[in-house]
């Protein structure tokens, strides 16, 4: 029975207008069947399924044909009725309604929340094979929660070190190598009084200090 016998009792004090009623009697109906009690389903019907709210005449006219059906059938049209996966549907449909009629939203408020700051630091490079270890949208689970959001619009751009992940600006100015990538001065410093010399983390390429060139940005 699972959730039948509740739902029929909280459908009959709350839901007006819903078709929750005859899908419920509609699964009452189909489990007599699958128990070979036909007489008692062609009762069940007269008795519940014909003036359910909800009701329309194709849908009972459907389900009536199952009597000249074994849970077995391959007719694909009515192979779905006698599927397991209609409880699935029930309690989708009675969490739809019980939202309904609480006002309740789908979605949570925590996923709302951070749908609204996630869209505000989307940026194209979170899509790109150039990820930021340190950036929310860069990695998952937010990556996929944020897939359907739109790009953030910045009016002034940063310029951050792949490095460090510090800004890059007149007190770490942006230094470019010679293979063209560009990098934060305190980051190479860093690295160059480290390592003895700098490797460049995307290539793997070696240089010195004195090769690499101060970039300005106008």
């Amino acid at each position: 029975k699972r959730f039948i016998t509740d739902g029929k009792q909280w459908y009959q004090r709350r839901v007006r207008g819903s078709t929750l009623e005859f899908n419920l009697h509609t699964q009452c109906f189909i489990e007599k069947i699958r128990a070979k009690d036909y007489i008692g389903a062609i009762q069940y019907a007269q008795r519940y399924l014909v003036e359910s709210e909800g009701m329309c005449k194709e849908k009972l006219q459907e389900t009536m044909v199952l009597l000249a059906f074994k849970p077995s059938t391959q007719c694909s049209k009515y192979k779905a009725l006698f599927s397991e996966d209609r409880w699935q549907e029930l309690v989708l449909e009675f969490r739809a309604s019980n939202y309904e009629l609480h006002h309740l939203h789908t979605e949570s408020l925590l996923s709302t929340v951070l749908q609204s700051g996630l869209s505000a630091i989307k940026t194209h490079q979170c899509y790109s094979s150039e990820k930021s270890g340190d950036c929310p949208v860069c990695n998952e689970p937010l990556n996929s929660l944020a897939t359907p959001l739109p790009f953030s619009h910045c009016t002034q751009s940063r310029l951050i070190c792949r490095i460090s992940g510090k800004p890059m600006n007149e007190h770490n100015a942006p230094m470019m190598l010679p293979n063209g990538n560009v990098y934060g001065e305190e980051a190479l410093t860093e690295m160059m009084a480290t390592d003895g010399i700098l490797t460049c983390p995307r290539t793997n390429e070696k240089f010195w200090l004195d090769q690499a060139y101060k970039v300005y940005v106008m």
